[in-house]
């Protein structure tokens, strides 16, 4: 979908319903903003949920989304315990 829009005095632009109900996105919906050679990306937001299942789908051994939060704290409590000798 192509849709031409005019930015406003103060860089806003209003986004067309279309793309809005496409995309489920609502008033309070967080976006993202990406330069990306030479035209705007807009996205909603990803969730902590995904940034995390993300990150756990680049390691070599995959972790599922429910594993994910913890085992990223075990990590953290075990580089704490090595750093501060602290359990």
């Amino acid at each position: 979908m192509l849709v031409k829009r005019t930015v406003g005095a103060r860089g806003q632009v209003v986004l067309p319903i279309d793309i809005r109900e496409q995309l489920g996105l609502r008033e309070g919906t967080e976006i993202t903003f990406e330069a990306k050679e030479g035209e705007i990306v807009i996205k909603p937001a990803k969730t902590p949920e995904q940034i995390v299942d993300e990150f756990c789908s680049i390691s070599s051994k995959r972790i599922h989304i429910k594993d994910g939060p913890k085992w990223i704290k075990k990590v953290l409590d075990k580089q704490y315990e090595e750093e501060y000798g602290i359990r």
